[in-house]
């Protein structure tokens, strides 16, 4: 694969129309890993593994609020994933406000000064056994974030990094989310190509980089309704509907929510 995400991504014939749909067949759509069709997964951060619901948009509610700029949850969510100063601008740019990149960089370190003050992230309670399955099934992971390093590593504890073969950050690339840049770095960095490749995602600007990207797309309902995720290729509501999906079991098998014709 070229090192030049941009060449990546023109020579990438997934990318027009996004990747190649999986057979729409109970057997497949219940274990997705263990099809064997896929031998990377690459996980978001923010509502993916780490339960940060409260704190991301606590923080930007506030921020944003001193401004005296009203938001939502689902205005919030629907960006996440795009680093924090495209975030913070494309907010006042909704309404028409000016403001500069001096101002910028000041809330964005309020913003985080506020994250840290709402209290510990912790990760999501079934992450560490799913993790460790892919693992154990020889699976590659990678952990693909619009956050910053020093933010992901003020919650990522080292021998919680050592899960990854490879972690991007927004420190790491020229576009963050939408772009598929992200999500070209970690193919790049594990030489797998993206056929092989699905992603974790909570938020449509992950799942549109993703798609881009030419992987496959799973999307979890941890803070916006599946009508806000319908990008992806299936859904779920929990992460324990996304082992499900992931490893065939069968204890939430009648409530996924499969997506991409799957007609059951």
């Amino acid at each position: 694969m070229s090192t030049d995400p941009n060449s990546a991504l023109a020579s990438n014939p997934h990318t027009a129309e996004g990747p190649a749909l999986l057979p729409a067949t109970t057997e497949t759509s219940l274990s997705v890993i263990c099809s064997q069709k896929f031998s990377v997964s690459l996980w978001d951060w923010d509502g993916v593994l780490v339960d940060s619901r409260r704190n991301f948009y606590g923080a930007y509610e506030k921020v944003l609020r001193e401004q005296s700029i009203i938001t939502s949850p689902r205005e919030i969510f629907l960006r996440e994933g795009e680093p924090t100063p495209v975030l913070l601008r494309a907010i006042f740019d909704s309404r028409h406000i000016s403001v500069d990149d001096d101002k910028i960089r000041e809330l964005v370190i309020r913003r985080r000064e506020y994250d840290f003050a709402l209290g510990e992230r912790k990760l999501f309670t079934a992450v560490p056994r799913i993790l460790r399955r892919l693992r154990d099934a020889g699976q590659r992971t990678g952990l693909v974030t619009g956050s910053s390093r020093s933010s992901l590593d003020n919650v990522l504890q080292p021998e919680q990094a050592r899960w990854f073969d490879v972690i991007v950050t927004a420190d790491d690339v020229t576009h963050g989310k939408p772009h598929p840049e992200p999500f070209l770095r970690a193919m790049q960095a594990l030489k797998a190509d993206p056929k092989t490749c699905v992603v974790i995602e909570n938020a449509p600007f992950g799942i549109q980089a993703a798609r881009a990207a030419g992987c496959a797309v799973i999307a979890i309902c941890s803070t916006l309704s599946k009508q806000d995720l319908s990008g992806a290729d299936w859904v779920v509501h929990d992460h324990e509907e996304l082992e499900t999906l992931l490893f065939g079991d069968v204890r939430s098998k009648d409530t996924l929510t499969p997506l991409s014709g799957d007609s059951r």
